[in-house]
């Protein structure tokens, strides 16, 4: 891949990363308790995302390939797994985003955003020449996999009570 193609799609990934943020904290702004402390925690992650690729960019201007460990640096173990339920999510957390269209519509937007992002980077990882930043957009991809998942699941729970809730009745 050549350079300019390469830092293009860098600040590509940078700009979804900006966006989640911005999905983030206003689903944070809209909501109370374990669902604000929720998104306020993915925001943060996104930021990190941000920050890491930013500093990236920076030193790619020079040279693509510094030996870097993404997973050291940002201090997370993208393959320990863990779990979306671990903290915070239970049946009032799952009835605050089914109540709250504006926040059900913020885990639909997320999942899109998560979504995009999984192709982006697994796409530059693909092509990309250096190992440093092969492994970087491969731990990406998995970070980006497990909040898809998260979200996906959050969704799919709530469902059940978005529909009883919001009283679904023929006009």
């Amino acid at each position: 891949m050549l350079d300019s193609a390469l830092l293009a799609a860098i600040k590509a990934g940078m700009k979804g990363e900006l966006d989640s943020v911005t999905v983030y904290e206003d689903a944070a702004a809209a909501a109370e308790g374990e669902v604000r402390e929720f998104f306020q925690e993915r925001a943060e992650e996104e930021k990190r995302h941000f920050n890491y690729l930013l500093g990236y960019y920076k030193k790619a201007t020079i040279n693509l390939t510094p030996e870097r460990n993404a997973e050291a640096e940002l201090g997370t173990n993208a393959k320990s797994g863990g779990t979306w339920r671990s903290a915070i999510v239970g049946e009032y957390f799952l009835k605050q985003i089914a109540t709250t269209k504006r926040l059900s519509a913020a885990v639909a937007a997320a999942i899109h955003l998560e979504a995009d992002s999984i192709r982006l980077y697994r796409d530059w990882a693909a092509r990309a020449e250096g190992g440093a930043l092969k492994e970087l957009l491969t731990t990406l991809v998995e970070w980006e996999e497990r909040h898809y998942a998260d979200l996906l699941r959050i969704q799919e729970e709530s469902e059940r009570y978005y529909f009883d809730l919001n009283r679904f009745e023929p006009f």
